[in-house]
Parts: structure tokens; sequence; C-alpha cells
């Protein structure tokens, strides 16, 4: 595929199109609602709306806020923070997080090989990264989603794997580009930034993010991050 400049811009203001416009179009409504109404509606109604709202506004942050980490990546201006932290409880926390498309879904399985580890890295990049990567493996399969955790050498190693529509062979080159989104997968809600954004983040931790895919099977993200000698 000729994946062109022409081509990338387009596909940027497209996204940038609509992940701006639905969200703001969903808060106008509902305030315009709230407003002809002086805030006099049922009670569950009444709640919904603010709900509505909230979700919408969410949207837009975690959107904006995704561009500007990739603008800081570009710019070289990525600093990591090593601390200490327990990966089991990191994991557990990120499956039970609100406003995920994962939250508590029991289609999200771990297998791990320790267990109230230690690892030394940079907590909230990891979290980014894995946030991402379940979002897309969650979204793109409707079956078991495997993650798979194991200590290699002072690595750590995660493995996200599902079952789900898999990545075109041509073009597994273009699946790092920003707001880049595969021809099989447009249909479905997204911005084309978890791949870069975690890509980025992987790379100022000193690691190295793999992804292999077969069409219609699944895909298989592998992670590898040094930790140090308190793993």
């Amino acid at each position: 595929m000729d994946y062109s400049s022409d081509q990338n811009i387009s596909q940027i203001i497209s996204s940038l199109s609509h992940e701006l416009r639905t969200p703001l179009t969903i808060l106008s409504s509902n305030l315009q609602l709230l407003k002809s109404n002086n805030l006099d509606l049922e009670a569950t109604i009444r709640a919904e709306t603010f709900q509505l709202c909230e979700e919408a506004l969410n949207s837009v942050t975690k959107f904006l806020d995704g561009i500007h980490f990739l603008n800081l990546a570009n710019k070289q201006e990525l600093r990591k923070n090593p601390t200490a932290f327990n990966l089991d409880e990191l994991i557990q926390a990120l499956v039970a997080k609100r406003n995920t498309a994962f939250h508590q879904s029991d289609r999200i399985r771990i297998e791990t090989t320790f267990r109230d580890r230690q690892i030394v890295t940079d907590k909230e990049l990891l979290t980014s990264i894995l946030i991402h990567l379940l979002d897309n493996a969650y979204k793109f399969s409707a079956k078991e989603v495997i993650v798979k955790m194991n200590i290699e050498n002072q690595h750590l190693i995660i493995e996200i794997e599902d079952q789900g529509v898999g990545i075109p062979p041509e073009e597994m080159t273009l699946i790092f580009m920003p707001f880049y989104r595969c021809e099989n997968v447009k249909m479905l809600s997204g911005t084309g930034l978890g791949l870069s954004i975690a890509q980025k983040a992987i790379k100022c931790l000193d690691g190295e993010i793999e992804i292999t895919s077969k069409l219609k099977e699944g895909t298989k993200v592998k992670l590898k991050i040094l930790s140090d000698d308190k793993c």
C-alpha cells in the first residue's frame, strides 16, 4: 500500500474531526436538554444526561492527552521515572479500571510465573502501554484475551494475545503510524493512536515491542522491559 503524505494528512484530519466532533455533539445536545428544562428532569434522566456529558469530556481529554504525549515523544522530551511496585497489583487495578472498554471484564485472563514480586520501571509509562494494548486486544476480539507475565534475565516479559480479526500482512509496517487504522477495523471506534503511544512509551523505557498477527486468527504483542536487581 502506498501510504502517501496526502493520505496521511487526510487520515489525520478525518480522525481529528471524528474524535472531537462526536463528543462535542453529545455535550451540546445534552447541555441543551438540561438548559431547556432548567435541570428540572426526572432524577434518572438527569443522572444519565450528566453521565453522557462526563463521558464525552473524558473522550476529548483522552484524545488530546494522546496527542500531547506523542508531541512530547517527537520532541524527545519524554523522561522515565523508575520506581519499585507490584506488577500483579497494577494489572489487577487496570482490569478493574473505570472508563476503559475492558472494565471488570471476565474475558481477560492473566497468567504469571511470579506473584507479589516487585519490578522497577516507570509505572506511569507502563500503565499507559498496557491500557492501550489491552484496549486494542479487547476491542478487536470477542473472545478471551490472555496476558502472560514472566521475568527473564532481569527483563520483564509481558505478552498480550487475542483471538481477533488480526492485522493484514500488507499493513504491518504501518501500524505504528499515528492515526493509522487498518482497513479491516475502520468500522470500529478508535483514534489510531494506541500503538503509536505504546511504541513511544516502550522506547522511553529502553524496551522492545514485537507484534505478530494472523488475519482472522488474532494478534500477539510481546513487551520486553529491563528492570533492576530487585526483580
